[in-house]
């Protein structure tokens, strides 16, 4: 279930929903516990596997669910943290009795840094989505391949090709020489306790801002390094706390069973956390619990009832479950919940259009400049950026400063947006320098271009659809602030200025083109931009809202540096700026709006005609 903003004011069947999301973990924690101290010990033996399968399946859950990729590399983590552990238990257990201290630390600290490695190559790699699917698909194979006839002896642990690792000792929490393995009933208990920690920790971490933050590279990774944040670091971070989680989870399974082999990296292991995600509800981090439970028990009762068809009866209700539960069991238990609760989307049907706060918007750049220094020029030299034979930027030279907007126009094709990419850092230049005031940022990447003091909004809004209004605007003041309750109230100011106070809970995706336009440039403004780019923002407007965004930059152009990359020339004329035609890629004209509007060749640029051109 997510979490609120802090500092939203929810009703009482909204923080019902929120305190769900604790006490019914918490509820199913102690029922479990009580179950497993009575039940038969065969079946406390065998419903142990089944919860750490759920570790194993949330460890993914972390990776995809919320991290947004498809890992098929977390049974690499889980063998390779179960050996490791093992290994460490094998040697030291004996002596100290206690199995759990030095194997779970140990496992999990190889899985972390297995996935620390993998991690860096996909992320930093910028792979795709398939193609990082298809490399931990592919590690996990090798991994197979080579575990097979891989034989090594490590003080009292020796492991022997297809016979893999034995005489791992089971799962002890006493100490010294008499300590003795836990019996299956109290095995099963100090599994829960130990996979429930490892959820509310999980639990808590997904709820902070670093989990708020990873929710908003999935919906737009682009997005989000446009407000200053280093995604790679914060994919890679993700990456190795759930191959950290994977690796203990193998390791708990190394002590469970006493026995390790190298089918821990068959494929048929590597597709059975996917399973668990998409049965149990993806995104839900209790769901991979459910999941494991649920494949575990059709499992258990028709191996005894089904005879050799258990695989075939299995396989076909795994595929009704996913198709007609497609949110899987927990999701589609949390939609039901959610019908009864008041429809938070219900403001974004009501509202007035938009309308600026002058006032507090000069106050609120007034603050920006205490905080974050004065405005910042932007120049660049014989800028140049090619595709192919195509040469959108064409040893562009400009200057921009702050005192009055400036625009770039241009008919479709002239490299306005390519120009405005290649500052940004989206598309790297083959020659030429961009400076930010003193400082060559040529080669810097995009998110630290913006905390050096750039802005920047994209043609089409981009917005967190998935999350609050509120929570975009935070998101992105956090960036700067990197304080909870400073960003929350940069977060308000804003959307006062906005005049969106109603639509604070409402999802983002919820709001109307227009609106998504205005939120977009608001969590431009939460990071107090020395330089601002904005690109056609009054695309989709009405001439309501469009009169509204012209007073807006005006006003902003007074305290930082605005750049507008625009089509409408009546828009740009009420902007009292200067302006520059770009076509083909080079500066074509500059000057005034009313003075370029006569010159027949800027006339020829925009009606396709080739008199002048």
């Amino acid at each position: 279930m997510a979490q609120k903003a802090v500092g939203i004011n929810m009703t009482l069947s909204e923080k019902i929903y929120q305190s769900a999301g604790i006490t019914l973990p918490a509820i199913s924690t102690l029922f479990a516990l009580i179950v497993a101290y009575y039940i038969d010990p065969y079946l406390a033996f065998v419903s142990t596997s089944w919860v750490i399968f759920g570790l194993l399946g949330m460890s993914l859950d972390i990776v995809w669910g919320r991290g947004g990729l498809l890992s098929l590399g977390q049974t690499a983590f889980y063998g390779m943290g179960g050996y490791f552990g093992s290994i460490v238990a094998i040697n030291f257990s004996a002596t100290t009795g206690n199995s759990i201290i030095w194997a779970l630390p140990a496992g999990a600290i190889f899985g972390a840094l297995l996935a620390v490695i993998l991690g860096y190559i996909i992320f930093y790699a910028r792979m795709g989505a398939l193609q990082s699917t298809i490399l931990t698909y592919t590690f996990t194979l090798l991994l197979w391949s080579v575990a097979q006839p891989f034989k090594l002896k490590v003080g009292e642990a020796s492991i022997v090709g297809d016979s893999g690792l034995s005489n791992i000792p089971g799962i002890i929490i006493g100490f010294g020489e008499e300590a003795e393995s836990l019996a299956p009933n109290q095995a099963l208990m100090a599994v829960i306790i130990i996979a429930s920690i490892l959820y509310f920790v999980t639990r808590r971490l997904m709820s902070s801002h670093f989990g708020r933050i990873i929710d908003c590279i999935r919906i737009d990774h682009e997005k989000a390094e446009l407000l200053g944040y280093d995604v790679r670091k914060y994919q890679l971070l993700n990456f190795t706390y759930a191959g950290a989680i994977a690796g203990l989870a193998g390791t708990l399974y190394a002590l469970w069973s006493n026995f390790l082999s190298p089918s821990i990296f068959s494929i048929q292991e590597a597709f059975l956390p996917p399973i668990y995600v998409l049965v149990g509800g993806l995104g839900t981090l209790a769901g991979p619990f459910v999941g494991a439970l649920t494949i575990g028990i059709l499992s258990f009762v028709l191996g005894g009832t089904a005879g050799g068809q258990t695989t075939l009866i299995l396989g076909a209700t795994l595929i009704l479950l996913v198709l007609f539960l497609k949110n899987g069991i927990l999701g589609s238990l949390d939609l039901l919940w959610k019908r009864f609760l008041p429809d938070p989307n219900a403001a974004a049907r009501n509202t007035n259009p938009v309308k600026i706060d002058g006032d507090t918007l000069k106050e609120i750049l007034k603050e920006a400049e205490q905080q974050a220094g004065p405005a910042k020029s932007l120049s660049t030299n014989d800028l140049f950026k090619k595709f192919g034979g195509v040469i959108p930027v064409n040893k562009v030279n400009r200057s921009f400063i702050p005192g009055k907007p400036y625009s770039l126009i241009g008919a479709n094709g002239a490299g306005k947006s390519s120009f405005l990419k290649t500052c940004v850092g989206m598309y790297k230049p083959e020659s030429g320098s961009v400076h930010l005031s003193d400082l060559d940022i040529t080669h810097s990447a995009v998110f630290e271009r913006v905390k050096n003091g750039m802005g920047v909004k994209n043609q089409k809004p981009q917005i967190f659809g998935d999350v609050s209004v509120l929570d975009n605007l935070w998101v992105a003041a956090y960036s700067r602030t990197k304080q909870n309750q400073q960003a929350l109230a940069v977060s308000h100011k804003i959307l006062n200025m906005l005049g969106l106070e109603e639509q604070s809970n409402v999802a983002a995706s919820a709001l109307s083109h227009g609106q998504q336009q205005w939120l977009d440039i608001g969590m431009v403004l939460c990071l107090a931009p020395r330089v601002i780019f904005l690109d056609e923002p009054a695309a989709g407007m009405t001439k309501e809202e469009t009169r509204e965004l012209s007073s807006l930059i005006r006003i902003l152009a007074l305290h930082t540096t605005v750049v507008i990359v625009e089509h409408d020339m009546d828009f740009v004329r009420t902007l009292e700026g200067d302006v520059t035609v770009l076509h083909q890629g080079k500066v074509f004209a500059e000057g005034d709006i009313q003075s370029l509007r006569k010159d027949e060749r800027v006339l020829d640029v925009y009606l396709g005609r080739r008199k002048h051109v």
